[in-house]
C-alpha cells in the first residue's frame, strides 16, 4: 500500500470517529488529526481541491478548540469563585434595544437569556432598573409555566446579549459544570427575591442579578493571545500558498538523476578485454570491451568471390574478343581504303578513255560534215548523185549521235568520279560495290555489340566487387566489435565479465555523464502544465542548505513517464503523478556525482493564485 492511500485511509477513519464524539473538545481534537491527515493524503497524492479545504479548515478547529477550552477553563472558575459572563458570551447574539421600546412583556413565553452589556433597562411591575452587567430573564426559563414575571422597557438604547433557550439547554448537555453557573445564578435570584418581599403572591418575580462588570484580566489575555496565534498560522498558510501551491513546499520526492546511455552487444560472441566497472570515469575516449566471433558466417563472402571471379573471367574473354574485332575492322577499312583507290583509278582511267573517243568523234564529226558538204557541192554541180550526198549526211549523223553517247558516258563516270571522292562509290548501274559496305558494316554492328556487352559486364564486375566489399564488411563486423566510452564519462552498471558469451542486443553496461545532472520532480497533473520548458526552478538538495539554480526541459503527464529505460534514478512514482524534468544550470559546479539524492523542488515564477487559476475549468465551461 502507498504512503498517500495509508493517510487517505487515516483521514477517513479520523472523519468517521467524529460522528461518534459526545462532546465537543474530543470532536475538535479528532477534526484537527483528520485535518492533518487529509493535508499530507492530498500533498503526496496531488489532490489540490481537498488540500484547499483542509488547510482552511485546520485553522478554524484549532480556533475553535481553543475557545471551548478557555470556556470549559472559565466554567470551572465560575464554580470556585463566582459566575462571569464570559463563559457565555461565545455562544450569545448581540441585539439592539432603542429608548422606550419594550423588550419583554409580563406573562410573555420566555424563549431567551439576555444580559445587558449597555444602558439600562425598566421592569415597571418591581419599580426597579437593570443597568450594565446584569442578567435578566433567567428564572422564567426554568419555571413551570415559562413565562415572564415582569416587564421590560428601555430607558436609554441598550446593548443586549442574548442565549436562547435551545442554545443553554444544548450548552448544558455538553458542559455539565455550566449548570453550576446557572444553578448559583437562579439560587442567588430566589433568595434576593425571598428577601425583598415574603408576602408576594404568585411565583417568584425575575429580578437582575448582579455580576462582574465587562470581563478583564485573564480570559480577555487569553483570548486575544489565542486569536493572535491563529491569525499568525493563518497568515504564515496564506503567504505560502500564495508565493507556492502549499503540496509543492511540502514535497522533498525530487531525485537527482541524468540520462542512462546503455550499451548493448552489436553481435553475438564472446566477451574479450572487459574492463569496465561502476563508478569508473574515464578521463579520455577509450574502448573498454571487444567481442569476437569465431563462428560468424563466411558464406556470402566465399559465394560473393565466386561471383566476383566469374565475372572477371566473362570480361577479360569479351574483352579479347572486341579487340579481335577491332583488329578486324582496322583490316576491312584498310582493305576498303584499297578497294576505293583501285575503284578512283578505274574511274580515271575510263575518264580518259571517254574523252579520247570523244575527241576522235568530234574530229570524224568534223571530217564528216566536210565530206558532206562537198557531196553537197558535187550534186549542185551535176556531179554527183542524190544518193551520194543521202550517205554522207547519213554517216555524220551516226557520228555525231556516237559523239553525244560518248560525252554523257563520259559524264556519269566524272560524277561517279566525284561521288567516290566523298567516299560513295557507285557501279555503272548505280549499285554500291560489295566491298564498300557489306563486310565492313557487319563489324561495325559486332563492334558496337560487344562495345556494349563490354560496358555491362563491367558494370556487372563492379557490382559484384561492391557486394564482395560489403560481404566482406558484413564478416568484419560479425567477427568481432570494439566498445567504447567518451571522455569525461561514468561507468554506472554493469551486467558482463571477461569471457562470457553474449547475443545481440544484450545489455552488457550503462554509462552516464555526470557533467548533466537532472532532477525527476513528482508533480501533480495541473503543476506540470504550468511548468512548461524553460521555467525557472531553485533545487536545494537534501544536506545542503543553499539552493541552487535549474530549468524546466521537460514535462510529461502521469501517463507517459520517463522510466530506467531513459534515467538513471527515478523517484516512488504514483499512478496519479505528472513528471517534470529540470536541469541544473551548473552541473560542474556540484561535486561527487549525487544521483539518487533527494531533493526539495521550488519554481518561483508559478503562485497559488496562478496554480489555481489553472486547475479550475474556464468561466462558461
Amino acid at each position: 500500500m502507498l504512503l498517500g492511500e495509508i493517510f487517505g485511509y487515516i483521514a477517513s477513519i479520523l472523519v468517521f470517529s467524529t460522528f461518534y464524539m459526545k462532546t465537543m473538545v474530543p470532536l475538535r481534537i479528532v477534526a484537527i488529526a483528520s485535518n492533518v491527515a487529509f493535508i499530507i493524503y492530498a500533498t503526496i497524492d496531488g489532490l489540490t481541491p481537498v488540500l484547499i479545504l483542509h488547510v482552511a479548515l485546520l485553522p478554524l478547529n484549532v480556533l475553535r478548540l481553543l475557545q471551548l477550552r478557555d470556556f470549559i477553563r472559565q466554567v470551572e472558575l465560575a464554580a470556585r469563585e463566582g459566575f462571569s459572563i464570559e463563559a457565555l458570551v461565545p455562544l450569545m447574539k448581540r441585539q439592539i434595544l432603542r429608548a422606550n421600546e419594550t423588550l419583554f412583556a409580563a406573562n410573555d413565553v420566555a424563549n431567551e437569556l439576555y444580559y445587558v452589556a449597555d444602558g439600562t433597562l425598566f421592569l415597571p411591575e418591581l419599580q426597579h432598573e437593570v443597568g450594565p452587567g446584569s442578567f435578566l430573564g433567567e428564572f422564567a426559563l426554568f419555571s413551570d409555566t415559562g413565562r415572564r414575571t415582569a416587564s421590560a422597557i428601555a430607558r436609554t438604547d441598550c446593548v443586549l446579549m442574548v442565549l436562547t433557550r435551545t442554545a443553554v439547554f444544548s450548552a448544558l448537555l455538553q458542559h455539565p459544570r455550566l449548570g453550576i453557573h446557572l444553578l448559583k445564578l437562579i439560587t442567588a435570584r430566589l433568595l434576593h427575591n425571598a428577601g425583598r418581599d415574603q408576602n408576594l403572591p404568585g411565583p417568584p418575580i425575575d429580578l437582575p442579578a448582579k455580576v462582574p462588570p465587562k470581563p478583564t484580566g485573564l480570559f480577555a489575555t487569553r483570548s486575544r493571545r489565542n486569536a493572535v496565534r491563529v491569525t499568525a498560522v493563518a497568515f504564515v498558510l496564506v503567504a505560502i500558498g500564495i508565493s507556492q501551491p502549499l503540496y509543492a513546499v511540502l514535497n522533498r520526492d525530487a531525485v537527482v538523476t541524468t540520462w542512462v546511455n546503455v550499451v548493448s552487444a552489436p553481435i553475438s560472441g564472446t566477451v574479450k578485454d572487459f574492463s569496465a566497472r561502476p563508478g569508473l570515469r574515464l578521463a579520455e575516449t577509450r574502448d573498454v570491451a571487444r567481442i569476437v566471433n569465431d563462428s560468424a558466417d563466411r558464406s556470402g563472402v566465399i559465394h560473393a568471390t565466386g561471383v566476383a571471379q566469374r565475372a572477371e573471367s566473362r570480361l577479360e574473354v569479351l574483352k579479347a574478343y572486341d579487340a579481335r574485332i577491332n583488329a578486324l575492322s582496322a583490316e576491312w577499312r584498310e582493305r576498303k581504303t584499297r578497294y576505293a583507290d583501285g575503284f578512283r583509278i578505274d574511274l580515271d582511267l575510263t575518264i580518259q578513255e571517254l574523252e579520247h573517243r570523244s575527241a576522235l568523234l568530234q574530229e570524224r564529226v568534223a571530217l564528216a560534215e566536210t565530206a558532206s558538204g562537198r557531196k553537197r557541192t558535187l550534186r549542185l554541180s551535176g556531179n554527183s548523185s542524190q544518193a551520194d550526198e543521202d550517205v554522207a549526211m547519213s554517216s555524220q549523223r551516226a557520228l555525231q549521235a556516237a559523239l553525244t553517247e560518248t560525252a554523257k558516258a563520259l559524264d556519269r563516270v566524272r560524277q561517279r568520279r566525284a561521288l567516290a571522292e566523298r567516299g560513295i562509290y557507285l557501279e555503272e548501274d548505280g549499285k554500291e560495290p560489295e566491298w564498300s559496305w557489306r563486310s565492313l558494316d557487319e563489324i561495325r554492328l559486332e563492334t558496337v555489340r560487344t562495345a556494349r556487352q563490354v560496358a555491362e559486364l563491367a558494370d556487372e564486375v563492379n557490382t559484384s566487387r561492391e557486394i564482395l566489399a560489403n560481404e566482406q564488411k558484413n564478416l568484419d563486423v560479425a567477427s568481432g566489435a570494439t566498445l567504447a566510452v567518451p571522455a569525461g564519462m561514468t561507468i554506472w552498471s554493469t551486467t558482463a565479465s571477461d569471457g562470457i558469451s553474449v547475443t545481440r542486443g544484450e545489455r552488457l553496461f550503462t554509462w552516464i555523464d555526470c557533467g548533466h545532472l537532472l532532477l525527476d520532480v513528482p508533480v501533480t497533473e495541473t503543476m506540470a502544465t504550468l511548468a512548461v520548458q524553460g521555467t525557472r526552478a531553485e533545487v536545494t538538495l537534501e544536506g545542503e542548505r543553499d539552493s541552487r539554480k535549474a530549468t524546466v526541459v521537460l514535462s510529461r503527464g502521469a501517463s507517459s513517464h520517463l522510466t530506467k529505460a531513459e534515467l538513471v534514478s527515478l523517484p516512488d512514482w504514483r499512478k496519479t503523478d505528472a513528471q517534470v524534468i529540470v536541469a541544473f544550470d551548473d552541473s560542474a559546479a556540484i561535486a561527487d556525482c549525487p544521483i539518487g539524492r533527494r531533493a526539495f523542488v521550488r519554481f518561483p515564477d508559478i503562485g497559488m493564485f496562478q496554480y489555481v487559476r489553472a486547475y479550475l475549468p474556464p468561466l462558461g465551461y
